[in-house]
């Protein structure tokens, strides 16, 4: 059941939130290795973000999972996930945050249920 929010300091008016919803959806299952059916993407533009002292253009990504989470793994999703931020925002990697987090099964519900 991951989840990823993206969060840019980019006007939305400049992009189609679809297609990057679905490249983001791609990406992260990709780098989980899990069925995309079972990824939800949510998608914030025009955000408030500071980064280094700056207001350049960055990014703020905050991925959760039940599993997959993990010091072996983490690299391939940050680089995965650095290159769609590049690819669909031209943000390069040095701009952009991440927070990866490991959730409990039984705090994770779908269908009005846990998940686990």
């Amino acid at each position: 059941m991951p989840y990823i929010k993206v969060s840019v300091n980019l006007p939305r008016a400049s992009y189609n939130a679809e297609n990057v919803l679905k490249a983001f959806s791609k990406s992260l299952s990709d780098a989980l290795d899990r069925p995309e059916e079972f990824v939800m993407v949510q998608l914030e533009f025009d955000q408030d973000l500071i980064l280094s002292g700056s207001t350049e253009p960055c990014a703020f990504i905050n991925v959760r999972s039940i599993g997959k989470i993990d010091t072996e793994r983490n690299p391939k999703t940050y680089a995965a996930l650095s290159a769609t931020v590049l690819e669909q925002f031209k943000i390069p990697a040095n701009r952009i945050f991440f927070n990866l987090d490991d959730i409990n099964a039984n705090n994770w519900g779908l269908d009005g249920k846990p998940v686990a």
